[in-house]
């Protein structure tokens, strides 16, 4: 007899068929409506949520050297309220033009602008930090960290910033300063654009996106 041999033929195959659901024309039209309220929920709540605001009753404020002018102008009535305040004023070293100015750093440049504006030299404190390639904020903090080191009454402070940089420089300032320090925010709105329609507006929309970027990457890699 002869013995049957049974050949097995291998396939490969490329492509497979799969049934798939696909949504019906309601189905289309409850995705595109939950995506649409989705964006208008985004646009409406970027700012607040970046414009974090949390004062507290705090005899010292800290300002950073990058705010506008305008600024420090509105946050004079809480930074002149009692002869007991005190201003950390921080920033870096000035770029292009140091050659040509009388002040080295944003921190005297933030500091001349307020006794200019009338605030008492007694009641400034200059906390300039050396040149960083990026991470401004964090240095800013690793100062003002060494100044309430050397400076232990101290419990407690308001850091004073603008729009939709708020929540990254408190995240910062939190994340470097001492877990006991009671820190708070004083945010003064930009004059720059409308923060209630900052998408309509080129360097609003450019600042909150660029913020709630550098924010998403603060939180996820760390502040530095």
């Amino acid at each position: 007899m002869k013995r049957r041999t049974t050949v097995t033929r291998i396939r490969f195959k490329l492509f497979v068929k799969r049934q798939i659901y696909v949504p019906t024309l309601w189905g289309w039209v409850l995705l595109v409506a939950a995506m649409v309220g989705l964006s208008l929920g985004c646009l409406y709540r970027a700012y607040p949520f970046l414009a974090y605001e949390n004062a507290l009753d705090a005899e010292v404020f800290i300002t950073e050297g990058w705010v506008p002018d305008h600024t420090l102008e509105q946050s004079l009535p809480m930074l002149t309220a009692g002869p007991n305040r005190l201003i950390l004023a921080t920033g870096g070293p000035i770029g292009a033009g140091s050659h040509l100015s009388a002040y080295k750093s944003y921190a005297q440049v933030v500091a001349a602008t307020l006794v200019k504006l009338g605030v008492s030299e007694e009641q400034i404190v200059v906390i300039p930090y050396q040149a960083v390639e990026r991470g401004r904020t964090y240095a800013a903090a690793l100062e003002v960290r060494q100044w309430l080191q050397k400076n232990p009454g101290v419990k407690r402070a308001n850091l004073v910033t603008t729009g939709p940089h708020a929540r990254r420089s408190y995240l910062t300032f939190r994340k470097v300063l001492p877990r006991t320090f009671e820190l708070g925010v004083c945010v003064v709105p930009p004059q720059e654009y409308d923060p209630q329609r900052w998408w309509a507006y080129s360097e609003g929309f450019r600042t909150v996106v660029s913020e709630a970027i550098a924010y998403t990457h603060a939180r996820l890699i760390g502040v530095r």
